[in-house]
């Protein structure tokens, strides 16, 4: 006879798939400790996993832990090589260190991959933007937009870019139309 509440029932041993997505349900939660150790626990049954890999190092990133961030998503391009997700992944670790060279050159290299690809065009766009380059800035966000028309924050980060231009109707154009698609900032007024 086995105890009703189960003990002394063989535990199944936890997969790298059940810890992986444990992990990413955590990310979302914001508990990045808790998915850190996950994907960690994950790495440990399949090392090679570069998947699991590349999800840790966006909970690295989002806890803020950018060293760490920056090695797992470069231990992912030297296994899997350059795809546009990963460069784009690596150039937002450089842009939160400030590191705005580094974080252009990875844009730049995932654009060369994938010419139609809003979000680099929007993130190199934001890159120009910290610089005061509003004319480079622009010409980015207009092409963020051009290929993704629902792209609530290119449109966001082009009213703002039309603001400090000076493009006041543009600005009041994709300021509307980014807060019809549910911007999460504000434009500048």
């Amino acid at each position: 006879m086995s105890p009703a509440n189960g003990a002394g029932e063989a535990r199944k041993p936890e997969t790298a798939a059940a810890l992986n997505a444990r992990g990413m349900d955590y990310t979302d939660a914001e508990r990045y400790d808790d998915a850190i150790a996950a994907f960690g626990r994950a790495l440990e049954i399949e090392p090679g996993n570069a998947g699991i890999r590349y999800n840790r190092g966006e909970a690295f990133r989002r806890a803020g832990r950018s060293a760490e961030a920056r090695a797992e998503l470069e231990a992912v391009l030297s296994a899997e090589g350059e795809s546009p997700d990963l460069l784009l992944a690596l150039g937002l670790v450089a842009y939160e260190a400030d590191d705005f060279d580094s974080a252009s050159a990875l844009y730049e290299r995932a654009l060369v991959l994938k010419a139609s690809y809003p979000e680099a065009w929007n993130d190199l766009g934001v890159v120009e933007f910290r610089r005061g380059a509003y004319d480079r800035a622009k010409a980015d966000f207009e092409k963020a937009v051009a290929l993704d028309p629902d792209y609530a924050d290119a449109w966001l980060n082009l009213a703002d870019t039309y603001d400090e231009l000076g493009m006041q109707k543009e600005r009041r154009t994709a300021e509307a139309k980014a807060k019809a698609l549910g911007a999460r900032g504000e434009a500048s007024e």
